[in-house]
C-alpha cells in the first residue's frame, strides 16, 4: 500500500517531542513497546525518551524481528546484522557504520544496568519497521515492514497509482520487460492455455502446473484483476495480442469484455481483467483438477466488516474498575451484527465473534479479502480520569465521509463530549482498501463513560446507532 513509511517515523518523532522532553529531560518510565500487537516486555530496563528519542535495550527489538546482535567488550561495540544490513554502534558514540559507511545518530547508544540501549528510530529506519505512537497511553505500536505493501499492480495493462485511478504506463526501461511486447519467455512456467467467460463464470486452464492467482477489484471505472504466477501464454492465445494486450468477447451479463497479457517476467505473469459493466463480486470455486481454476462472476452484495477491537491475550486498556475493553467491543460489535444482519442486503462479517486474538494485519486481510465495501473498527479508549468523549477516526480521504456519518450517530446515542471526527494512522483503517473506520466509543478511564458501557441498555443504543449509521452511508432506507 505504501512504502516503506518515512513519514510514518518523522510523524513518531514530532509526537515524542514533547515540551519537557524538547529541553533534554528524561520521560516518565512506563512506556509500552507492541510489536504486531504483541506486548514486549523488558524485565530489567524499560524504554524511555532522551532528547526526544525513544530509546530501548536493543535485544527486545532485534531479536523480535529476526536480527542478530553481538557485542564486543574491548571495542564497546555492538553489531546488528539482518540479511544484507549491518550495523555497527559503539556506546557513547553517535557515529555508526552502516554497511561500513558512516552516518551520525542523534542520540549515541548506552550501557544501564548491563543493558545496551538504542534509538528506536535509527534502528526503525534501517529494519524496516512501522511506529504508532500513542500518547494518550504512552505507547509505541510497531509492525514489520510488508513487502506487500508496495503497489500491487505495474505494468503495461492498466497500471494503478494509490488511489486506484487508471494512470498511463512508465516508459520501458531496457532489459527489464516491462515494455509491451518484450515479456522475456520463462522456459519453467507454466502454458496458460484457454481463457473462458461464460454467463456464469470465468474458467482458466493451463497445460500442467498449479494456478493460484491473486485478486483485486478496482473501481473508476470497475475492474476484477486475476494474476496467474508462474504461467505465460501459450502460442494460441500469444497470437492473439496485439502490443501485448489481448481481448475476448464476454456473454456474462456483468462483464462487457475481458482482456488479457503476458503482464511480467519475474516471476512469468498472466493478468486477466474483466471490465465490468457496475459493481461485481467474483466467488472463486473449488476444483479436484490444480491446472483448472474457476471463479464465478456475481452480483455484488454489501458487505460490511465489524471490527471488535483486541481479544484473548490482548485484553486492550483496563478500565477504571478492572474491566477489559475486549470485552466491551466484543459484546457492542456483536450487537450491532445482530441488527445488521436482519437487513437481508447487506452481508455482515465479524473478524471475531469470541474471545480470540486477531492479529491486525489477519483483520486488515479480512477486510480485503473479502471484497468488503466499509469496514468499522469498535474500540473503548484510556487516558487521564477527567477525559471523556467519543472520537471516530479515518486516514484515506474516501473515509472521512463515513467517519462523519458513524460519529453523528453515536456522539448522538451515547451522550458523551464530542471529541469530533480526527486523521490517525491505526493499522484497520490505514491498510485496508475500503472505506474504514475505528470507533472509541467512550474512555474506560473516566468514570462515568466506563460506568455506562459496560452496561447492556447503553451497548443497545450504540449498536443501534452503528447500524443507522451504515445504512445511512450505503442508502438503505
Amino acid at each position: 500500500m505504501m512504502k516503506f513509511p518515512a513519514f510514518c517515523l518523522m510523524l513518531l518523532v514530532c509526537m515524542l517531542l514533547l515540551p519537557t522532553y524538547a529541553m533534554g529531560a528524561e520521560s516518565p518510565s512506563g512506556i509500552k513497546l507492541y510489536m504486531n500487537e504483541k506486548k514486549l516486555v523488558s524485565n530489567e530496563v524499560q524504554p524511555r525518551i532522551v532528547s526526544g528519542n525513544t530509546i530501548v535495550p536493543v535485544r527486545i527489538i532485534v531479536e523480535e524481528i529476526g536480527a542478530k546482535v553481538s557485542w564486543d567488550e574491548p571495542t564497546r561495540k555492538v553489531t546488528i546484522v539482518k540479511g544484507d544490513m549491518n550495523i555497527q554502534l559503539v556506546i557513547d558514540s553517535k557515529t555508526a557504520l552502516i554497511k561500513g559507511k558512516k552516518e551520525s545518530l542523534e542520540v549515541a547508544p548506552i550501557i544501564e544496568k548491563g543493558n545496551t540501549m538504542l534509538p528506536l528510530r535509527f534502528i526503525g529506519q534501517l529494519m524496516g519497521i512501522e511506529f504508532k505512537w500513542d500518547s494518550l497511553t504512552s505507547s509505541v505500536h510497531m509492525f514489520k515492514k510488508d513487502d506487500s505493501d508496495s503497489k500491487p499492480v505495474t505494468g503495461p495493462i492498466d497500471v494503478v497509482d494509490d488511489h486506484n485511478q487508471v494512470t498511463p504506463p512508465k516508459p520501458p526501461v531496457p532489459g527489464t520487460g516491462t515494455n509491451p511486447g518484450t515479456i522475456t519467455p520463462d522456459p519453467n512456467a507454466h502454458l496458460l492455455t484457454s481463457i473462458v467467460l461464460s454467463e456464469k463464470e470465468l474458467a482458466v486452464f493451463a497445460k500442467d502446473g498449479s494456478l493460484v492467482p491473486t485478486m483485486m477489484k478496482l473501481s473508476n471505472p470497475n475492474r476484477i484483476v486475476f494474476d496467474f504466477p508462474n504461467t505465460t501464454l501459450d502460442p494460441s492465445l500469444q497470437k492473439l495480442l496485439v502490443n501485448n494486450a489481448g481481448e475476448l468477447p464476454s456473454k456474462h451479463p456483468l462483464v462487457a469484455k475481458v482482456r488479457f497479457s503476458n503482464f511480467a517476467d519475474n516471476p512469468a505473469t498472466v493478468r486477466i481483467i474483466l471490465d465490468l459493466k457496475g459493481l461485481a463480486d467474483y466467488r472463486v470455486q473449488p476444483s479436484k483438477l490444480t491446472n483448472q481454476w474457476t471463479a464465478a462472476i456475481v452480483e455484488h452484495q454489501l458487505t460490511v466488516v465489524i471490527d471488535a477491537g483486541h481479544g484473548d491475550n490482548d485484553p486492550g486498556a483496563l478500565s477504571i474498575t478492572g474491566k477489559h475493553e475486549k470485552d466491551f467491543t466484543l459484546a457492542t460489535a456483536k450487537k450491532v451484527e445482530k441488527l445488521l444482519v436482519q437487513d437481508k442486503r447487506v452481508n455482515v462479517l465479524m473478524t471475531r465473534s469470541d474471545d480470540t486474538f486477531i492479529p491486525l494485519d489477519d483483520r486488515v486481510s479480512f477486510g480485503n479479502d473479502n471484497q468488503t465495501d466499509l469496514y468499522l473498527s469498535i474500540h473503548g479508549n484510556s487516558a487521564k480520569a477527567t477525559v471523556s468523549g467519543t472520537e471516530t477516526y479515518y486516514n484515506r480521504p474516501e473515509s472521512l465521509a463515513f467517519a462523519n456519518v458513524i460519529h453523528k450517530n453515536v456522539v448522538a446515542a451515547a451522550g458523551f463530549p464530542d471529541r469530533k471526527v480526527r486523521q490517525a494512522d491505526f493499522r484497520v483503517i490505514t491498510k485496508t482498501n475500503m472505506p474504514a473506520v475505528l470507533l472509541e466509543v467512550g474512555y474506560l478511564s473516566n468514570k462515568n463513560d466506563e460506568s455506562a458501557m459496560y452496561k447492556e441498555a447503553f451497548q443497545d443504543k450504540i449498536a443501534a446507532s452503528i447500524v443507522a449509521a451504515i445504512k445511512e452511508y450505503l442508502n438503505l432506507k
